[in-house]
């Protein structure tokens, strides 16, 4: 979507709001003072205009509130939205409300702000709704639309082609232009790669293109203006994503200072009133499940006890928040004594991307951590330690027989739930990370450490053993930026079916 038409939909929002705003408010006072629910004072008689100040002042004072909780972003669904502005609203309310007991000057009626508030959450909601409805109304209408044709059918051009069909924006996608003759026929659900860029001329002119992106940042430079050169031929717009964008794929946010683009990375999400809504959900929804549990634990517990000899609970130091170490629990799954070392070298493999594939070679220069120089050993592979395909040891010699059971079905996960009470853990978060391979990380893989690690996640329902390292940490990544409690309830869903049909290893 382009800058002025989000400017529009903002402004547009912000207006819709302040009216809604100032007319309930005015509508709580003739109420109010009307009889209809209230009886008047003997004596008093309403007056229309000293209402008309305060209601212009709680309108503007509610729009800043909004802009504050992220409601013009665009960012959020009607869960998370409707839940803002609850919040924004209670907040405003009760200001405006505080202010009556100090103002000196015309008497304003207190149960004016006690009608005013139900009445304008609601009227809030039905208004966010209706506009939203005229929104999609809008962008469907073939004359507000931008033909896109995305050049480029690599892991960028895929992402964005996600974003313009997942998301309601002025941009129809058409289809994908790439030069790799392998992607030839290839789709993104029904938008297909249409040809090379050696095509562009004739699809541009027999599919009504609007508009080129170009989403091959990794590309030479001059690779990309040769294309930028095709576009002003043919006199078409066209824009380039930058080839900083690969790398920190969904992480950028972007300034100007006057004509001076500006590129920072998100930062979390989970803070503030967020993280105290998150640790309330998770201190309620957790203490139900271990009541729930609790026959799933005791039988847990008796047949690890009569399988074999050790304790019931494996505790092992991870790194949570920050990157402090905390014990995490878990039922035992594996013989006591086991060697570690197993699982310490794959997870050096997983990081440095030797797994799922048998691929072997030394470790990426971009490291940065110790264990740079460590090969990889393909005798692992063909011993069955490892899975083609798959980033986890799928034939553990360590584990026992009702392990094996425990970690399929992931019920070895049940004591983690006392981590969440603790505080040391949530139920929805990053995996929580051993101490050596955290040694591994680069400053980028560090940023999964901001928040705390979960039980499941947004890696965990998104294909988990089947993704490489640096997929899993994008997604953390991407979880920490664009947290909601919408967003976690729908991972808690997900993960259940998940587990059922196979995918948990």
């Amino acid at each position: 979507m382009y800058s002025k038409d989000i400017f529009l939909e903002r402004a547009q929002q912000a207006l819709l709001d302040g009216g809604v705003v100032f007319s309930v408010f005015l509508a709580a006072a003739i109420l109010r003072h009307s009889g209809v629910i209230l009886v008047p004072m003997p004596g008093h008689h309403f007056q229309f205009a000293p209402y008309l100040f305060p209601a212009t002042l709680l309108a503007l004072a509610f729009v800043a509130l909004f802009r504050y909780e992220g409601l013009y972003s665009g960012r959020f669904g009607r869960f998370g939205e409707a839940v803002r502005l609850v919040r924004g609203a209670t907040g405003g309310t009760m200001a405006a409300l505080a202010l009556t007991f100090f103002y000196r000057g015309y008497t304003y009626s207190r149960a004016t702000f006690l009608m005013f508030y139900p009445m304008v959450v609601t009227a809030l909601v039905v208004a966010r709704h209706l506009y939203r409805r005229y929104r999609t109304a809008v962008q469907s209408n073939p004359a507000a639309r931008r033909r896109v044709l995305i050049v480029g059918f690599g892991r960028v051009g895929q992402h964005l082609g996600r974003v313009l069909l997942e998301r309601p924006s002025y941009y129809e996608l058409l289809g994908f232009l790439d030069d790799d003759p392998g992607k030839s026929g290839a789709s993104l659900e029904d938008r297909r790669v249409l040809g090379t860029t050696s095509d562009l001329d004739h699809i541009v002119r027999d599919e009504m293109v609007d508009e080129i992106i170009i989403a091959i940042p990794s590309a030479r430079r001059e690779r990309v203006m040769e294309i930028v050169g095709a576009c002003l031929r043919i006199r078409v717009r066209w824009k380039v994503v930058p080839d900083l964008y690969d790398m920190l794929l969904e992480r950028l946010t972007f300034d100007q200072v006057g004509d001076l683009p500006l590129a920072g990375l998100r930062g979390p999400a989970i803070v503030g009133f967020n993280w105290a809504l998150k640790r309330a959900f998770d201190l309620g929804l957790a203490s139900l499940l271990l009541l729930l549990s609790s026959p799933v634990f005791l039988l847990a517990a008796v047949a690890i006890k009569l399988s074999s000899r050790g304790p019931v609970f494996f505790r092992q130091t991870r790194i949570g928040l920050r990157g402090r170490p905390f014990i995490f629990l878990k039922f035992r799954s594996m013989r006591v004594g086991a060697d570690a070392a197993i699982h310490k070298e794959f997870t050096g493999d997983w990081i440095y991307g030797r797994t799922g594939n048998g691929r072997t070679g030394p470790a990426p220069r971009s490291v940065g951590a110790a264990a740079a120089n460590e090969t990889a050993r393909p005798d692992r592979l063909a011993a069955g330690a490892v899975h083609a395909g798959v980033h986890k040891i799928v034939h553990d010699p360590r584990v026992t027989f009702v392990g094996g059971l425990l970690r399929r079905t992931s019920l070895d996960e049940l004591p983690q739930l006392w981590n969440v009470l603790r505080g040391d853990m949530s139920l929805v978060g990053p995996r929580p990370a051993i101490p050596y391979e955290v040694e591994r990380y680069t400053e980028w893989h560090r940023r999964r450490l901001e928040t705390l690690p979960g039980i499941t996640g947004l890696w965990q329902v998104s294909g988990r053993n089947a993704l490489s390292f640096e997929e899993m940490v994008r997604l953390d990544i991407q979880y920490i930026e664009t947290w909601s409690l919408e967003q976690d309830m729908k991972i808690l869903l997900k993960t259940l079916p998940a587990l059922l049909f196979g995918r948990a290893y």
